[in-house]
């Protein structure tokens, strides 16, 4: 471990999607497979990439102009498969020696429940994560900092202090969020940030997840 991470720091809740796994390679191409099969609408990168990060029902709606979230979903799950996330090469190594090293492990998403189970079940990275927490567990997103009450409420259960709780995401609305919470923060530059861009928010960043384990 090097000293990004602080001595005083008992849990890592991590982003999901563009963090820790390629979600937009993979699934932007579903978008617009979908979107195009079933509603005749030819989305480009840069229609997604307007809309991305907020909460997968919200972001299906939007894509595929509709208000029937319900089938949209069920046309999503039938092409699941087809599109998969990956993780990044990095990943599963972080994790494990996040965990040897006595931390709790977390991931607080805007993605559906279905969808990180899958993943974490097929990626092999059962057993990894002490906590969860996705779209249905809270009315709230991000960069609004009550997005992780329920995260707040399980750290009481062990005993963990806000200022003991660290954030990792891709994007600027991760930071606003976590900071807000009284979380410290590390941004990564996997998503449509920049390490710059996120220290002239006054923020340490890094390239990729694998830095925070890199012997300084």
């Amino acid at each position: 471990m090097n000293n990004l991470v602080g001595k005083n720091i008992k849990v890592i809740l991590l982003d999901w999607d563009d963090n820790l796994v390629d979600t937009f390679g993979a699934k932007s191409k579903g978008h617009k497979y979908i979107a195009n099969t079933y509603y005749g609408i030819r989305l480009t990168d840069d229609d997604i990439k307007k809309h991305w990060g907020i909460p997968h029902k919200s972001l299906i709606s939007i894509l595929y102009d509709t208000y029937d979230h319900e089938l949209a979903m069920k046309r999503v799950l039938k092409h699941h498969a087809e599109f998969p996330k990956t993780a990044y090469p990095e990943t599963a190594e972080v994790l494990k020696t996040l965990k040897d090293n006595g931390y709790f492990v977390g991931v607080v998403t805007a993605t559906n429940r279905i969808s990180l189970d899958y993943d974490i079940e097929s990626m092999k990275l059962t057993g990894l994560f002490d906590y969860t927490q996705t779209e249905e567990d809270t009315d709230y997103h991000k960069p609004n900092p009550k997005v992780f009450d329920p995260a707040i409420e399980w750290l009481k259960t062990h005993d963990v202090q806000l200022n003991e709780v660290l954030y990792l995401g891709d994007g600027l609305h991760d930071m606003k969020a976590a900071l807000g919470a009284g979380f410290q923060f590390i941004g990564t530059a996997r998503g449509f940030v920049s390490v710059k861009q996120f220290n002239e928010q006054g923020t340490q960043a890094i390239n990729h997840i694998g830095e925070l384990i890199q012997e300084s």
